[in-house]
């Protein structure tokens, strides 16, 4: 008599003594403690046939199962478990809460298939054939905002955000900020946000944190399409908050020349030279690319790219430069690509944070008046503007400042020329 020799079974696969075959699984060692037990079993059905049918549905379940584990909660472990063995139209029905009588037998029937390898909550979610709908909460808004602005490689912006979080945390409490629906926000929270933070932070402080908030939250609006809600921390009244004579000085001609002899020749002369006289934000500068650098017109254009981002939409524009910092410019720019950043040092993220450090130490060789600093050429452009009489409206776009004029979304902009009129006299 000769015996047929078996069949090599499967990975995962074995043959009971009945003649059955199983699905033998064990739990890796770091989720054992979730799921309750070290070895999955489930069975694949009494012939060969059935078992090879059966197997790739049960082993892409468990794979799905083992992979959203550690990473999601029940409601995204039994979507994964619906899109392994249905696909990923039905997980997104179940999702959606859209299931017919078909579907909901189907959901029942893998729910019994599961029921020994799955948590209670999950085969809840099978049995019941729905899963809970998703609350939107406040730390959700904040992860979705640190997405859009790749807090991940800008510090600054990433201090910001932990910053305020911590400080919701620790005022609001671990509640309102991680598991109540962002609408439960109030204008209450608000203010006790305010209020805590106003006795131990000056008020332009909780205003500059105040605004990264708001941000946070409008973004979340603007993505969920919640317009109806009202952003609680807007047109929040801070108390002491602005701009006052105190917060920053301008600086003297003889303050200008002190500094400019202070710095060594080269792209950090070459800097300080665009921002006197262009009175452009350091960022804007620092980051400029060498292809802002129009030739013809011998002006910069000041623009996001992909590692600068502007402050508002108005500080997009182009502003003439004088001719010593067009010199000093184009020697930076000279015989380089247009996508290469102007500044080597200063031209990546955070290279304006350098930049500033850079500045400031030879800064403080010749001032020491805390009220001044490499910002304050802006101000110093403000004034030179205003002295002058230069038109507001001139003033506001050729330092980038926002307006509130309807009359200014119109047209095209002020011509070069005109703003060269203008700036040059400041020269």
């Amino acid at each position: 008599m000769i015996t047929k020799p078996k069949k090599k079974l499967p990975k995962y696969v074995r043959q009971r003594p009945w003649g059955g075959y199983q699905y033998k699984r064990n739990v890796p060692k770091r989720l054992i403690g979730d799921v309750g037990k070290e070895t999955i079993y489930h069975s694949l059905g009494s012939s060969y046939s059935e078992m090879i049918t059966t197997l790739p549905l049960v082993h892409n379940a468990v794979e799905a199962f083992f992979t959203r584990l550690a990473g999601q909660d029940t409601t995204g472990r039994t979507l994964a478990l619906v899109e392994a063995r249905y696909g990923r139209k039905a997980a997104d029905l179940l999702e959606a809460g859209d299931v017919d009588e078909n579907f909901e037998w189907a959901l029942w029937d893998l729910g019994h298939q599961l029921e020994d390898d799955v948590e209670p909550e999950v085969l809840g979610n099978l049995l019941g054939a729905s899963v809970p709908t998703k609350i939107f909460t406040l730390s959700d808004a904040y992860d979705l905002y640190a997405e859009y602005k790749d807090a991940d490689n800008n510090k600054n912006q990433s201090k910001y955000l932990n910053r305020t979080k911590n400080d919701l945390l620790a005022i609001l409490g671990a509640y309102k900020v991680n598991t109540a629906g962002l609408t439960k926000l109030t204008r209450k929270d608000a203010t006790k946000y305010r209020d805590a933070l106003m006795a131990r932070v000056s008020p332009n402080s909780v205003h500059r944190y105040n605004n990264t908030i708001k941000a946070v939250i409008n973004h979340a609006i603007t993505e969920l399409g919640i317009h109806t809600y009202l952003n609680p921390f807007s047109k929040l009244r801070i108390k002491g908050a602005g701009s006052t004579a105190g917060d920053r000085k301008s600086l003297t001609e003889t303050d200008v020349v002190a500094v400019r002899d202070a710095i060594p020749t080269g792209d950090l002369q070459a800097l300080f030279v665009a921002l006197c006289d262009t009175g452009a934000r350091l960022a804007e500068v620092s980051g400029a690319l060498c292809g802002d650098i129009n030739l013809q017109d011998r002006s910069l254009t000041i623009q996001a790219n992909h590692f600068r981002s502007l402050k508002v939409g108005s500080s997009k524009r182009t502003v003439p430069l004088s001719e010593r910092a067009y010199n000093l410019l184009f020697k930076l720019k000279h015989g380089r690509e247009d996508g290469e950043p102007l500044f080597v040092r200063y031209g990546k993220a955070n290279g304006n944070t350098n930049a500033s450090a850079a500045l400031m130490k030879h800064f403080r060789k010749v001032i020491d008046d805390p009220l001044k600093s490499i910002h304050s050429l802006r101000h110093r452009k403000k004034d030179q503007l205003r002295s002058i009489e230069t038109p507001e409206e001139i003033s506001k776009v050729l330092l980038g400042h926002s307006s509130k004029d309807v009359a200014s979304l119109y047209g095209d902009g002020y011509q070069q020329d005109v703003l060269r009129k203008w700036l040059s006299k400041t020269w």
